[in-house]
């Protein structure tokens, strides 16, 4: 079987993990699993093991900013050559508009590299392994990893599939997602309290609080609130693999636009994501939109214009449906494990 390499850095481990379901249908394009060389950050390795289309990840040395790191630079990208010339590639896809990631795939032992085609990596490929047709076209955002993909295996349209997904009777517990990269998508800890609240008054009796490195103080508030009320998981101190396994028996998920919420989706899911300064995606029916008002103008700050009030209205809107539509959802009806 061909090797296939794909180098994708991600913009960030949600927006990396986001597009898993157009790296499966090129691997099924191209009947071959593919090895993923990517940034420690998106964290691959761990939800990507024993799925069909992945045989491995490899991660990236990665570059250091300013010109005192030049030598540095250039040693890391020869680290890569050498990291990728190990497996004797047939073929190499560049998903990342950097003419760095795309010199690594041309120096590196691979007889046929893809890329984007942005900006200056437009010069150095070939016109039929290109998405964009010149120096001068304009960025396709966040769809151009679809798009591409579409254009490699002549799909007008790619279903989105999740990774894995667990017995819907198996799940037992409610995704609260708390965490995010930075400020302006993270919806206040207060407003969280009440939605556990709202919850547990539906009778929802165990949550896995998905939480990051520095917001132990914000598991507190909750501890404190809760105490022995209901069955609190938290999550500040474990890795994302001891993680996963409490996420993939959550029945829903409700939090911040981040890398957990989007894992949540590509397991099969369905989350309710509250979006602020970016605009919502579409890649699943699973995400559900949580969103600022048309008038708001998207901000560091225009994620604190949710009003808690909005979001239990959605919330119950949601849970209703789920119940009409014959997914048991109220907490009165959650199955044991």
């Amino acid at each position: 079987m061909n090797k296939i390499l794909i180098i994708d850095p991600g913009k960030g481990w949600g927006q990396f993990v986001s597009k898993m379901y157009c790296f499966q249908k090129l691997a099924n394009h191209l009947t071959s699993k593919i090895i993923f060389l990517t940034k420690k950050s998106t964290q691959a390795e761990y939800y990507l093991k024993n799925t069909s289309f992945c045989e491995q990840v490899i991660y990236l040395e990665e570059p250091k900013k300013g010109i005192k790191n030049i030598f540095y630079n250039i040693n890391s990208s020869l680290k890569n050559i050498k990291s990728i010339n190990k497996f004797n590639f047939e073929a190499c896809y560049v998903f990342h508009p950097s003419l760095r990631y795309l010199l690594i795939a041309k120096f590196s032992n691979i007889k046929d590299v893809w890329g984007l085609g942005f900006k200056f990596q437009n010069f150095f490929l070939k016109k039929d392994k290109k998405f964009y047709p010149s120096f001068f076209s304009k960025t396709n955002g966040d769809n151009e990893a679809l798009d591409f993909i579409k254009k490699i295996t002549l799909s007008k349209k790619i279903e989105y599939k999740p990774l894995s997904s667990m017995r819907y009777n198996q799940r037992d517990t409610v995704g609260i997602i708390i965490a995010a990269s930075g400020s302006a998508k993270r919806w206040s800890i207060i407003n969280y309290l009440e939605v556990i609240q709202f919850l547990k008054e539906k009778n929802y009796k165990k949550f896995l609080i998905i939480s990051g490195l520095d917001q132990s103080e914000d598991e507190n508030l909750i501890k404190n609130k809760f105490k022995d009320d209901i069955e609190l998981i938290y999550t500040s101190n474990k890795k994302i693999n001891e993680v996963i396994p409490y996420l993939k028996k959550c029945k829903f998920c409700i939090g911040n636009d981040t890398g957990f919420s989007h894992l949540s989706v590509n397991l099969d899911i369905e989350t309710m994501v509250i979006y602020g300064d970016c605009p919502p995606q579409f890649y699943s029916d699973s995400i559900k939109h949580i969103e600022i008002d048309p008038a708001i103008t998207r901000s560091s700050t225009s994620i604190h214009t949710i009003k808690v009030n909005k979001v239990l209205d959605e919330l119950s809107k949601y849970l209703n449906s789920n119940r009409r539509g014959g997914r048991a959802v109220e907490g009165a009806r959650l199955e044991s494990v």
